[in-house]
């Protein structure tokens, strides 16, 4: 059989769907001789019907190769690499078909524009998954510059100095980042596991750089020589901050005595000392101290001559001992906060104003204090936003100085807890206080209805003015006379669809929801109303009694 016969019975069989039949005469009629590109074409378009697509791609190159002015193999070549997802070759071969297709072949033209259509969909495609795999698992942060890694691991650090041990966990490289910027080293806390390695690690990384130097309360005695030791070689003039116990403390002293670097104690701006007795020798060295903060436990006499040394803080918090208040006071007029617990406070003889105008303090906090008038009644803090009295003793009414004094207009919190005050002191500081956003009343027997029907406006004050319009927060817990409708009264008038409203739809001095009610420990709550107050207030929270107490009752 010629090679002419072998064709042409390959193409009746392909003609009847015989595909496997055609292929093989067309095979034949190639080993017969035939090398026309018309052979090589019927070929490709039988492996692409079988689905051979890269053998028929290998036909439709041999029919470019043999016939490149004819369009047939291009336009085949062009399904064939958009059929194997190669769609940029496939618009290739679309364009170089274009080039030789008649003008006037237009349902050639028509086909061919389709598929470039598709080719360029699947090519969008291609590119926008390619575009979300990277996007999941491309590295971006890694291709920023050190600089810019150190400075977001320096906003984390700042928040929480122990991030620093999760970062280096991370990879390799934020781990390299990390141990190489000693910033990030600076805060140093020494606890009972392993300290003196601790201190070794840190001062390496930190470059002898602390700033910020911690211990532990729980520390053995017989670590400290290798403490003090490993802290030798520490660049102490970068120390701003300290928290020790007094006996460490005086090591230390001794420590920076021997290396003739004393003067290290008037740079601290940040002291935190638990118990330090015999601290009279240590007050030399408080000579012109630049000390802002201050937290001492204990606090004996002698601590009392630093108020001639120390005139820069701006905080105090002092835990348990006797002050003399006044003179502390007057020494550091720029205070911002007050926190005083478990403190008897000293009277003093003072000559001239006993009063203290202390125009920077924000925040006052006194908790189991003695004599509690011989303070408040010598400070007069107009812009005082936080204020808290728990446990105070041997007092008439905690609160009198304050309801005397100018309004606490700044004023945004306000907990009184387990001391004796009446309802009309109450009132005039909350009337008198517009910004009032946290209100606690706790262990007070005798008070809370009252406070709370004058805030509701059911008891109005005399000018009808609304009161804490602010107020968001409140606990009343422990309060053993609270009624459920006082409380209900305060959710209620202040929910904003029963407050009156204009006829433009605004709500004129409208006061705010309250979001958070704590009425734990307190049996008047009918339990019937709990479901009320739990879906009209974000956070709500009324335990009757706790299982301890439940159990002593049974």
């Amino acid at each position: 059989m010629s090679w002419k016969a072998s064709f042409q019975q390959g193409v009746s069989n392909f003609k009847r769907n015989k595909y496997s039949e055609a292929l093989a005469f067309f095979d034949e009629a190639i080993s017969l001789g035939c090398d026309s590109f018309t052979i090589y074409d019927s070929r490709a378009a039988v492996h692409e019907k079988l689905g051979n697509n890269k053998a028929a791609l290998i036909d439709a190159k041999k029919v470019v190769d043999t016939a490149p002015d004819r369009w047939q193999g291009y336009a085949r070549s062009a399904r064939l690499f958009h059929a194997l997802n190669k769609d940029e070759a496939a618009l290739k071969m679309i364009d170089l078909a274009f080039e030789r297709i008649k003008a006037d072949d237009v349902q050639r033209r028509q086909e061919l524009d389709a598929l470039k259509s598709q080719a360029i969909d699947s090519l969008k495609a291609a590119k926008e998954r390619r575009r979300a795999r990277i996007a999941k698992t491309a590295y971006h942060i890694g291709k920023l510059p050190v600089e810019i890694f150190s400075e977001i691991f320096g906003l984390v650090i700042a928040a929480d100095h122990a991030q620093i041990l999760k970062l280096t966990h991370v990879c390799k490289h934020w781990r390299g980042i990390a141990i190489k910027t000693p910033s990030l080293w600076q805060t140093l806390v020494v606890s009972k596991n392993h300290p003196a390695r601790k201190i070794q690690l840190w001062v390496q990384r930190a470059r002898t750089q602390i700033s910020d130097l911690s211990f532990h309360h729980n520390i053995p005695e017989m670590e400290w020589s290798s403490i003090l030791s490993e802290l030798t070689p520490l660049s102490w003039y970068s120390l701003r901050s300290l928290a020790v116990s007094g006996t460490l403390f005086s090591r230390i002293h001794n420590l920076l005595h021997q290396l003739s670097k004393t003067e290290i104690i008037s740079r601290l701006e940040h002291l935190d000392i638990t118990g330090c007795e015999g601290f009279e020798k240590f007050l030399p060295d408080f000579e012109d101290s630049h000390l802002e903060t201050l937290k001492v436990d204990t606090f004996t006499r002698s601590m009392n001559q630093l108020w001639s040394r120390v005139h820069r803080l701006k905080t105090m918090s002092i835990d348990a001992g006797l002050v003399e208040i006044l003179p502390a006071l007057k020494a550091n007029p720029s205070l911002e906060n007050l926190i005083l617990y478990d403190l008897v406070p000293v009277p003093v003889q003072s000559d001239g104003d006993s009063c203290m105008q202390l125009s920077d303090l924000r925040c006052m906090k006194l908790f189991n204090i003695q004599l509690v008038s011989l303070i408040t009644r010598v400070v007069v803090a107009p812009n005082l936003q936080v204020l808290h009295l728990f446990s105070i003793g041997r007092s008439s009414d905690v609160l009198l100085a304050f309801a005397h004094a100018d309004p606490l207009r700044a004023l945004r919190e306000l907990r009184v807890g387990s001391c004796t005050t009446t309802a009309s002191s109450l009132k005039i500081i909350l009337a008198g206080a517009p910004l009032l956003e946290t209100l606690q009343i706790s262990r007070i027997h005798g008070v809370v209805n009252d406070v709370l029907d004058f805030i509701s406006g059911t008891h109005p004050n005399d000018n009808n003015q609304d009161v804490c319009a602010s107020l968001k927060h409140v606990d009343l817990s422990s309060c053993d006379d609270l009624l459920t409708r006082s409380a209900y009264s305060l959710v209620k008038t202040r929910l904003h669809a029963d407050q009156p409203v204009t006829v433009d739809g605004n709500q004129p001095g409208c006061r705010s929801e309250i979001e958070s009610l704590r009425l734990d420990g307190c049996p008047l709550i009918e339990a019937d109303m709990l479901p009320w107050f739990r879906r009209k207030v974000q956070v709500f929270s009324c335990v009757y009694m706790s299982k301890k107490e439940a159990k002593q009752r049974r």
